[in-house]
């Protein structure tokens, strides 16, 4: 009976035993078959990433050779501009039409790069109603090897050589060529180097110039000098002709030289702030004085002068304030033909608005009694060229020298008094709007004052004590 059994059982587990292997073999064969189907997708999958970066092997390769052919094509523009001069060039430029109304002169109109009178081979009449602006200027300067700077501004009928050679349309020609880390050598013709006023209508907020920048201050220098910085100072001097390229008065000679020097100093902890002191001694143009010495109906001598002046600015969230002072003597210069004196100053403050919206106030004052009145390079320098009172008249429209008074016996005018001449104040009030970061509308009412009748209305032939301007201007630069 056990036997039986076991026999039994024995039988039961062999007939089991192909079903268990069974089981085992299917799930092997699943297996199997994912682990295929995984493989064959991780095949697919290196070979999309081998054909990606195949393309991009290539995209790599002719990406170099685009960047090979850009680089030899920048070493040819670079070699190109290195023998054609271009290299360390640096071009601006501006223009500046404007539109003047002067009530004295009964004078309206555009003012833009005009002569005097509109005559084209006239000399150009420098009143403060046609002084730098309506003008336009470019300028090029330029680096070399070595840190030589040079620089040449070209402005037709305006700048520096129009005012003081001609015709010429130079205002600058200048180099400046480093001796060490902190002194250059500077020669050429320079521009004057006072005040707290830029020559040119896009550095500057009102159209007009203030009183002593048309007529204290000089024109431009003609010599050789020495700019050196040393920490927060910055001084720079000049041996050279003052307001002349060359003196050169035939069988007179035309030792005629001057020293001019300025320092400036940047106080510490202002982004845009500077002090500065100027001064010069030696000799100008004086139009009263002959070449020999005398007096002449056609001047071309010179005499001795002696001035200074200190200026300065600081900007400062919206406000700007801006300042300048200045004293000057010269020989023989003046209206009865003594020393011409004069002292004077002037102030601007601005105001922000808006980022592109500015206002400005100026007022300025030149005291200019001594002998008649006077001023740099001669009281006559810039006579009328109408002869009111028969070769005795200075210029109207300016408004300095002696008074005129009215003899209603003889019905002329007449010299009040030769030994005193008229102080000059002058009131400015006008904004700058930014149109573009390029371009800058402006306008400006002034009011210019004397204490004597010296400015003379066109509209009766009478001198009367003030006059008023508008001024309008559209700047545009690059």
């Amino acid at each position: 009976m056990m036997n039986k059994f076991k026999l039994t059982v024995l039988a039961a587990s062999l007939g089991l035993a192909p079903l268990a292997h069974a089981d085992t073999n299917a799930d092997i064969l699943n297996e199997l078959q994912a682990l295929k189907a995984k493989v064959q997708q991780l095949e697919a999958q290196v070979k999309e990433q081998q054909s990606q970066i195949t393309e991009n092997q290539k995209a790599t390769d002719e990406a170099s050779k685009v960047a090979n052919h850009a680089d030899v094509q920048v070493s040819g523009i670079k070699a190109e501009t290195e023998s054609s001069g271009f290299k360390g060039l640096k071009i601006t430029g501006m223009i500046a039409p404007a539109y003047v109304y002067n009530q004295d002169q009964q004078a309206s109109s555009f003012v833009f790069l005009n002569r005097s009178n509109g005559n084209p081979s006239a000399y150009s009449l420098y009143n403060y109603d046609n002084s730098y602006f309506g003008g336009a200027y470019i300028s090029f300067a330029k680096e070399t090897a070595g840190g030589v700077k040079w620089n040449l501004t070209l402005a037709p009928d305006r700048g520096a050589g129009v005012n003081m050679n001609g015709n010429s349309i130079v205002h600058e020609a200048s180099v400046a060529i480093p001796l060490n880390s902190d002194t250059k050598l500077i020669a050429g013709q320079i521009p004057d180097w006072e005040g707290y006023e830029s020559t040119w209508d896009n550095q500057t907020k009102a159209i007009t110039h203030n009183l002593l920048f048309d007529f204290t201050e000089l024109t431009a220098y003609t010599g050789v000098g020495l700019d050196q910085t040393v920490g927060n100072w910055e001084w720079k001097a000049m041996v050279a002709n003052m307001n002349s390229p060359r003196y050169y008065y035939g069988g007179y000679g035309g030792r005629a030289p001057a020293l001019v020097f300025r320092a400036d100093y940047t106080p510490p902890g202002y982004d845009n702030a500077d002090i500065g002191f100027w001064g010069m001694v030696g000799k100008l143009p004086n139009s009263n004085v002959a070449a020999d010495g005398t007096t002449s109906l056609f001047p071309t001598g010179t005499s001795t002068a002696q001035m200074f002046e200190v200026d300065g600015y600081l900007t400062q969230g919206d406000w700007g304030y801006y300042g300048q002072a200045g004293y000057g003597q010269q020989t023989g210069a003046a209206f009865n033909g003594g020393k011409a004196k004069w002292w004077g100053l002037s102030g601007m403050l601005t105001y922000n608005f808006t980022p592109r919206f500015l206002g400005f106030a100026r007022a300025d004052y030149i005291n200019n009694k001594s002998n008649g009145g006077g001023l740099p390079g001669g009281y006559m320098n810039s006579q009328s060229s109408v002869d009111i009172l028969g070769g005795s008249a200075f210029n109207g429209v300016n408004g300095f020298g002696p008074g005129y008074v009215y003899d209603p016996v003889s019905g002329a005018w007449s010299v009040t008094d030769p030994n005193t001449g008229a102080n000059r104040y002058a009131l400015s009030l006008g904004w700058n709007y930014l149109l573009t970061e390029s371009t800058t509308l402006k306008m400006e009412y002034r009011y210019d004052r004397s204490s004597l009748a010296t400015f003379y209305n066109v509209s009766n032939g009478t001198f009367k004590k003030d006059n008023n301007l508008l001024a309008a201007s559209v700047v545009v630069s690059f």
